[in-house]
């Protein structure tokens, strides 16, 4: 579904990524773990058209989409739940839905699409008329994970979707990561809760330093000891 091939990839000429190598077929959960800049965001950014590899090559369904723009790349299927969450504040809770709806085949299914969001997150719902801004941390990342939702994507990116959020709140974006997952969504998650993520996950992939150093399935990553010292705290 998606491939990166010797992927090379930075800002203003300082490069980040040093040949990345990453597939993620359909239907699966792949996560890609690592400390703190270690280029996972840059990755991320790389596969959505915010930024264009220097080298290398990122395939969708066996199409080129390097260096196309991002709304491209949004109507080829492909759509991102960043770190910074980039709502709009001032705007309720259903006008940020609606905005997620667009593509013409999601316009046409807004109001179905709206329902499903509700479904999975109860409490915006009973939030639909509130300013974005307004709400807590919490219920801004279900939003923004809603929103996503909205561009009926194939393939969705999750950047750190439980950064910052207390421990009650990361177990429901998982569930919610489980759930959409079991309607047949494909996934690829950068995430810093590693056990969590690695049992949810049929395959992972580590990066240190812009590169990739392990990869294997979830299950055989939480045993490995090397993955136990760096990232478990153990």
């Amino acid at each position: 579904m998606l491939e990166l091939d010797g992927v090379r990839s930075g800002y203003d000429g300082i490069e980040v990524l040093h040949g990345v190598d990453l597939a993620v077929e359909e239907g699966e959960i792949v996560a890609l773990i690592g400390s703190n800049g270690a280029g996972k965001t840059t990755t991320m950014r790389t596969i959505c058209g915010v930024l264009e590899p220097t080298a290398g090559r990122v395939a969708y369904r066996g199409e080129e989409i390097a260096g196309r723009a991002p709304h491209d790349v949004v109507e080829r299927g492909i759509v991102q739940v960043p770190e910074d969450r980039d709502l709009f504040t001032g705007m309720t809770v259903l006008e940020n839905l609606q905005l997620g709806a667009q593509t013409p085949g999601a316009r046409e299914n807004r109001e179905a699409n709206v329902e499903y969001a509700f479904e999975l997150f109860p409490r915006l719902e009973e939030r639909r008329d509130q300013r974005a801004g307004t709400m807590s941390g919490g219920e801004q990342q279900m939003l923004t994970i809603a929103r996503a939702l909205m561009g009926e994507p194939d393939l969705l990116i999750l950047d750190e979707p439980s950064i910052g959020l207390a421990p009650h709140l990361v177990k429901e974006v998982f569930r919610v990561i489980e759930e959409i997952h079991a309607d047949g969504l494909t996934v690829l998650m950068v995430e810093q809760n590693v056990k969590q993520t690695l049992r949810l996950a049929d395959r992972g992939y580590v990066m240190e330093n812009g590169e990739i150093t392990m990869s294997a399935t979830g299950e055989e990553l939480l045993a490995d000891e090397r993955v136990v010292q760096a990232y478990l705290g153990v």
